[in-house]
């Protein structure tokens, strides 16, 4: 069986379970807690997931695998590439979400709205902490809940996300400026790609 056939096989195998943790408890921390730990069972064996398969983009940015997704577009894995110096601001996701590390690390930082959201355009966010994802954990969001990552590594990163549903499907994700204390609609990743091999 060649690599991609393994890992195939072996997300398929972990989306299987993940469905069935989501089934059978819901959406909640406990639950997001369990799928983060099926996806890191899946990245214990890195060579399912080489580097030369998720290449960073030509110009040296970021970019998104599909890896896997269902038809009605849930339950959707990404590979998430980052060079050096990539980052995204916070945002949310609008669905649960979970991020586990392959190679590399990830600086996410948290944070919660403080406002009240009354004023169109406009918000305050407050940092509550911070975790670096790499290879044998990972960090779980509900669907409000607000992050913002950083990479620094000089080698990319490669980190697997999971989402309840395809990215190219959220279309009404909020993304904040702390400075400028704004709030807008996140832009919908529109260059999802496909594993080279």
């Amino acid at each position: 069986m060649t690599i991609i056939e393994q890992r195939n096989q072996a997300v398929a195998e972990a989306v299987d379970r993940v469905r069935l943790i989501e089934q059978q408890n819901g959406v909640n921390y406990e639950a997001l807690g369990n799928i983060r730990n099926e996806l890191i069972e899946l990245t214990q064996d890195k060579e399912l997931f080489p580097r030369s398969s998720f290449p960073i983009t030509d110009d040296g940015g970021s970019a998104v695998y599909r890896i896997s997704e269902d038809s009605d577009h849930r339950y959707a894995l990404y590979a998430s590439v980052g060079a050096a110096g990539k980052s995204v601001p916070p945002h949310n996701h609008t669905t649960w979400a979970v991020i586990v590390g392959v190679y590399g690390d990830e600086l996410n930082r948290f944070y919660e709205r403080t406002d009240d959201a009354s004023k169109e355009g406009y918000a305050e966010l407050e940092e509550t902490g911070s975790f670096v994802v790499r290879h044998g954990n990972g960090v779980v969001f509900l669907p409000d809940d607000i992050h913002a990552i950083s990479t620094d590594d000089s080698e990319p990163t490669v980190h697997l996300h999971m989402y309840g549903l395809a990215l190219d499907h959220l279309h009404e994700r909020l993304v904040f400026d702390q400075a400028e204390k704004t709030v807008k609609t996140m832009s919908i990743r529109a260059d999802i790609q496909t594993p080279v091999a």
